[in-house]
């Protein structure tokens, strides 16, 4: 997580980020929504937002009635959050790379937004999420589809480095995180002691045809993101 955090220390990229993911098709009409329709009802749940940004799925999940942690390893993310979300989401500066600053079987469901991407090894986060969950406890986490990124890696098969440059968020920013082929996707939640209850290619929303009509028309048919929905062990 480190070099997403890095990255999102710029206080006026992190400021741009949470004005443009707000509004966006590919975050507001697509990844969100979908999030949303899989976690279903929430209330009286105990959340975790692992990777919360600026608060956006925060926000969603205290208006629906849980009770949400939040944590992102980017203080200028952290701050962002809190002054978003005030007395109604505990927001935890820490490091997804780190162990987690919850206890055992504390937390009904964790919701893993758009972040593990940012990094190299799911291993540690995933045993780590395990340990905080319920027994019976859901994991639903979003991240790059494989599909997304294969033509930028000599190998579909490994973990590789993926450089992209993102615009609209003033000067242009250079990104890095990871492509990571299908297979090691479920190999690393089957290893961390995960069942996988479904993975999902989600559409996107009318709204998106109205916010960004060309990305609406290729994430039709192209996946972009994919969701990934697991379960703890029930122990």
């Amino acid at each position: 997580m480190s070099g997403s955090s890095r990255l999102y220390d710029d206080p006026e990229l992190a400021a741009a980020y949470a004005r443009v993911s707000a509004t966006n098709a590919a975050n507001a009409a697509y990844e969100r929504p979908a999030v949303h329709a899989l976690l279903g009802d929430v209330r009286d749940l105990d959340v975790l937002d692992a990777g919360c940004a600026a608060g956006e799925h925060s926000a969603w999940l205290a208006q629906h009635g849980a009770r949400v942690v939040a944590l992102d390893a980017s203080e200028a993310m952290v701050r962002l959050a809190r002054e978003r979300l005030g007395e109604l989401v505990r927001v935890l500066h820490a490091d997804l790379t780190q162990p987690l600053p919850l206890e055992d079987r504390s937390v009904d469901v964790v919701l893993s937004s758009l972040t593990l991407h940012y990094l190299e090894d799911w291993c540690a986060p995933l045993r780590e999420f395990a340990r905080v969950l319920r027994p019976g406890g859901r994991l639903v986490l979003s991240t790059h589809h494989p599909f997304m990124t294969a033509g930028d890696v000599d190998d579909y098969h490994a973990v590789r480095l993926v450089e992209e440059t993102w615009r609209g968020f003033g000067a242009p920013v250079l990104v890095t995180f990871y492509h990571r082929p299908l297979h090691r996707i479920v190999a690393d939640l089957l290893a961390a002691g995960f069942t996988l209850r479904g993975m999902h290619e989600p559409q996107p929303t009318a709204e998106a045809d109205v916010r960004d009509p060309k990305l609406a028309a290729r994430f039709r048919t192209e996946p972009g993101f994919l969701i990934v929905d697991a379960e703890s062990a029930r122990r």
